[in-house]
């Protein structure tokens, strides 16, 4: 009894101090009801939160700088199809990707989006799961699961939850979410028990993924999470072909859009070949979920000699490392 009510207080403090921080930023404030913003029609559009940490404050060891890449990737991508407008898109990166900026994020996006929208959450950051079940204490296993902010590594209570990221999902009213976490699992949170790594379990990753990925069900929802083995992996794989599958490889059906379910099949393929990954879906948009209109040809989107390029790229990198699994660091 005495440790639930340790728990609670904890929790408590954290969620006073987070909206706290959240309270001044540009007088952002989380409301239950989003004030809702009546377009002249019921066009489709896409709206996009991309955030990548990559950086972590004095914890260097623990940067991964393929993050900032392949969000950066990832962002030229989304901007080279005619249904994204870079004004649609938010990007939160290094050290701006603080616990605080995330959630604000989120609250644009839920200010922005419509019920006659589609929207895209892209998450690449460390994992980790917590010694305890924040309520409404869901867990079978007693265990949430988090996310590492710029700031995660230095102050024990800022990161992000798997019910508070829930919780921000909850408010977007599209008819169609795409969930992308690309999240390697944080060994780092496991080499010292210290004051400020108290909150944190040694535990599988893969059961880590699995466990997350049941918490972020949803209606309309598409989530695509990369499950890794127990060993700590510093590679972007999954986003890597996830990014060319929205570049048109995926397209299976030639009918010149990429789905959320046809980038999966395509990366989870060659992340599983490498083997050190094990990609996870969880389906629950009725269809398939339209991402990426195929618009213009791959000499137009990324240049006349676009494979050559690339191909030459590829087999250059391939032999300076010695290692496919240093390609993407």
């Amino acid at each position: 009894m005495k440790q639930k009510t340790v728990i609670v207080v904890v929790f408590l403090v954290f969620i006073l101090l987070s909206l706290n921080n959240i309270q001044g930023v540009d007088g952002l404030k989380i409301s239950c009801k989003k004030e809702q913003i009546e377009k002249n029609n019921d066009e489709t559009e896409y709206w996009g939160l991309l955030i990548a940490v990559g950086e972590y404050l004095n914890h260097p060891d623990q940067n991964r700088p393929s993050m900032l890449i392949k969000v950066e990737e990832l962002y030229q991508t989304l901007l080279n199809s005619s249904n994204w407008d870079s004004n649609h898109i938010k990007k939160i990166t290094a050290e701006k990707a603080t616990l605080r900026n995330i959630i604000q994020g989120f609250l644009w996006l839920a200010e922005k989006e419509d019920k006659n929208d589609i929207s895209l959450v892209y998450i690449t950051t460390h994992g980790f799961h917590l010694k305890f079940d924040i309520p409404p204490f869901d867990e079978a296993d007693g265990k949430d699961e988090a996310l590492v902010p710029y700031e995660g590594f230095e102050k024990p209570l800022s990161f992000l939850s798997d019910d508070e990221l829930n919780f921000l999902l909850n408010r977007l009213d599209s008819k169609g979410i795409c969930v992308i976490i690309d999240s390697c699992y944080s060994g780092g949170f496991n080499d010292h028990t210290t004051k400020k790594t108290r909150f944190i379990d040694s535990y599988a990753s893969r059961t880590w993924a699995e466990d997350f990925l049941k918490e972020l069900k949803g209606e309309k929802r598409v989530v695509l999470m990369s499950s890794m083995e127990d060993e700590v992996s510093f590679g972007s794989y999954f986003s890597h072909f996830l990014i060319k599958g929205l570049q048109g490889a995926a397209d299976e059906n030639m009918d010149k859009t990429c789905t959320a379910e046809e980038i999966f099949y395509y990366a989870k393929t060659f992340v599983e070949e490498i083997g050190v990954q094990h990609p996870t879906i969880l389906d629950l948009y009725p269809g398939e979920l339209p991402l990426v209109i195929l618009d213009k040809t791959d000499e137009q989107r990324m240049g006349k000699n676009w494979f050559n390029v690339k191909l030459e790229s590829f087999v250059k990198r391939i032999s300076e490392s010695g290692s496919p699994v240093k390609l993407f660091y």
